[in-house]
C-alpha cells in the first residue's frame, strides 16, 4: 500500500525538487488537502491515478484523471486530495519572465487557471501537450523518466535531486514558454461554447479572440461596452451576448476580472500600496477595488499579501538526502 500524508490545515504546499534552480517538479503519492495560498510560480498538475479539486480565485475544476491543470502566477489556490493516487507537478518561478509583454497578455487571458480535459480536448492537441509535459520530464528526471510514472517503484531510487544538467533549466523554462504559447493562441479551445453553431462559432471566435486580447492589453484605460462592441464591428446586443457565449461572463465581469487577475501580480511587491494598486489596475477607487477584490478571491487585498507562500530555500528534500 502506498503511503498517505494528512496534512495539518496551516500546512504548505511542499514540493520535492533539485537544488539551485527555480524549477520544481515531483510526483505525489500522498493524499492530503493544501490550504489558500499563492506564489509567483506557475503550477501545473496532470492527476495520473486519482483525481484532484482545485478552487482557483472561487473557480471550482474537476481536474480528473489525465487532465492538465495550469495556475496562473499569484492567483490564489486550494487543493483538494480526494483520493490516494500518484500526481505530476510542476512548480516554475515566473517573477522575472512575467515581465515579457506577451507572456503577461497570456496568463491575463487564461487566468485563474487553464484546464486542458483530456475527455474533451481534440486528440492532437492534448497530444501535443502531453509531448511538451514529456520533454520536460525527461530533461528533469534524465532517461530513468522514460519509465511510464504509473508504474515506477515507490522508492524512486533513480531520483537523486542533485543538479540539472548543463543549460538544462534553459531548456524547460523554452518548453514551458511554447506551452503557453501554444494554449494561448488555441485559447477558444478550451474556452468556446458548444451552444454556438459551428461555422458561426469559428468565425465568432476568431474576432473574439483578438477583442480578448484588445481588452487584455488596455484593460486599465476607461474600457465601456460600447466602445469595444463599435472596435468588434458588432451592435452592443449581439456583441454582449456572443461575447458572454465566448468567455462564460459579460463584458463588464470579464473586464473586472482582467483587473483583478493584474492587481494579483502587483500585490506581491511589498513597495506598492494597496491605493497605487488600485490605480494601476484600472479601478476608480481603492473602496471599489477591495470590494471587487474580495468579493472575487474571498480575502481582502491585505489579508490576500498575507498568504503569499513563504520562499523556501531550494535544496536537496531530506527524504533523498542519503542519494547525495
Amino acid at each position: 500500500m502506498k503511503s498517505q500524508l494528512t496534512l495539518n490545515p496551516n500546512a504548505k504546499e511542499q514540493v520535492n525538487h533539485k537544488i539551485n534552480t527555480s524549477l520544481r517538479m515531483f510526483i505525489n503519492r500522498f493524499h492530503g488537502d493544501f490550504p489558500p495560498h499563492w506564489h509567483t510560480d506557475i503550477e501545473m498538475i496532470m492527476p495520473k491515478e486519482a483525481p484532484y479539486r482545485v478552487i482557483c480565485a472561487n473557480q471550482a475544476y474537476e481536474v480528473e484523471i489525465g487532465d492538465i491543470l495550469m495556475i496562473c502566477p499569484a492567483v490564489i489556490h486550494e487543493i483538494f486530495s480526494l483520493s490516494p493516487g500518484d500526481r505530476l507537478y510542476i512548480q516554475a518561478d515566473f517573477a522575472g519572465i512575467i515581465t515579457l509583454k506577451e507572456i503577461e497578455k497570456a496568463f491575463r487571458i487564461m487566468s485563474p487557471a487553464l484546464h486542458v480535459k483530456k475527455r474533451t480536448c481534440p486528440p492532437d492537441v492534448y497530444n501535443k501537450l502531453c509531448k511538451y509535459i514529456d520533454m520536460i520530464m525527461e530533461l528533469y528526471f534524465g532517461s530513468a523518466r522514460s519509465v511510464d510514472i504509473n508504474r515506477v517503484p515507490d522508492n524512486e531510487d533513480f531520483i537523486t535531486f542533485t543538479e540539472l544538467e548543463p543549460y538544462g533549466e534553459l531548456e524547460i523554462y523554452s518548453i514551458l514558454m511554447q506551452f503557453i504559447a501554444f494554449c494561448a493562441k488555441n485559447i477558444s479551445l478550451f474556452q468556446g461554447s458548444a451552444s454556438i453553431p459551428a461555422q458561426a462559432h469559428i468565425k465568432n471566435s476568431i474576432s473574439l479572440s483578438n477583442i480578448c486580447s484588445y481588452i487584455s492589453e488596455h484593460f486599465t484605460e476607461d474600457l465601456s461596452l460600447e466602445d469595444v462592441s463599435e472596435y468588434a464591428g458588432f451592435s452592443k446586443f449581439h456583441f454582449e451576448r456572443i461575447f458572454r457565449d465566448y468567455t462564460g461572463m459579460t463584458f463588464y465581469q470579464y473586464l473586472q476580472q482582467m483587473r483583478i487577475n493584474y492587481s494579483q501580480t502587483l500585490l506581491s511587491n511589498p513597495e506598492l500600496s494597496v491605493t497605487d494598486i488600485s490605480y494601476q489596475a484600472g479601478f476608480a477607487s481603492c473602496t471599489a477595488f477591495t470590494r471587487a477584490f474580495k468579493k472575487s478571491t474571498g480575502y481582502p487585498p491585505s489579508q490576500f499579501r498575507l498568504l503569499n507562500e513563504e520562499k523556501h530555500p531550494l535544496q536537496a528534500n531530506p527524504h533523498f538526502a542519503n542519494t547525495l
